[in-house]
């Protein structure tokens, strides 16, 4: 009788381990769809917005890619920018920028052709912001592309001053500030960028960045 009653006790606990095993699964399975949409979504917004951007996917078929036939341009300027912009891998992630910055109670640059009243002038808006690229949630390389397509944009449209938004780290992993600390760096080396200063708190404050671009 006893062994009867050892048999089924280990029975049930074998039917709890079970069906908290299926819960677990079925939880995994779950949190990993949820994951996947997450993905996809943001896959989906960064095509979006490299669209708005005016950037076209090149289309692979069997390994060959078509080029439409190449126009003359009246405007090799923009021709040289439309090429610069594409080549992102040549802006590094490793630049130290505070190595270049101004000595300022607030984040500044300006590169060594510029008045040293420059970043001063900036953020007290002497050229009237005219647009603005937000970078949250996106990734490391997919913020350094549009970074690099948004500039190339703005100074074809005739743009000078334009708010580049980094956002604090807060949402990140470990909440360590990526976008915050290769954002200047990146800019930096932007020959086209030649002042930015940290932008007034009621237009994003430490998140986000004032940059003054060079004239087409």
């Amino acid at each position: 009788m006893a062994g009867s009653k050892e048999s089924f006790a280990s029975l049930l606990g074998l039917k709890e381990t079970l069906r908290i095993q299926s819960e677990e699964r079925a939880k995994a399975a779950a949190e990993e769809e949820k994951r996947k949409k997450e993905r996809q979504a943001k896959a989906h917004e960064f095509e979006n917005a490299m669209k708005k951007l005016g950037v076209k996917p090149v289309k692979l078929h069997n390994d060959v890619v078509h080029h439409e036939k190449a126009k003359p341009d009246p405007y090799p300027r923009q021709t040289k920018l439309d090429n610069e912009a594409v080549l992102t891998d040549s802006l590094s992630d490793h630049i130290n920028a505070d190595l270049y910055l101004d000595s300022d109670e607030r984040l500044s640059y300006r590169a060594k052709n510029m008045a040293p009243d420059i970043p001063k002038k900036l953020r007290a808006g002497t050229w009237s912001i005219k647009g603005s690229l937000d970078l949250h949630g996106y990734t490391s390389d997919e913020a350094r592309a549009l970074l690099s397509v948004f500039i190339t944009e703005q100074m074809k449209a005739g743009h000078r001053a334009v708010r580049i938004i980094h956002g604090q780290g807060f949402g990140s992993f470990q909440k360590k500030p990526v976008l915050k600390e290769r954002v200047p760096g990146w800019l930096i080396q932007k020959k086209e960028v030649l002042a930015f200063v940290e932008a007034p708190s009621f237009d994003g404050g430490a998140g986000a960045l004032y940059v003054l671009l060079a004239p087409l």
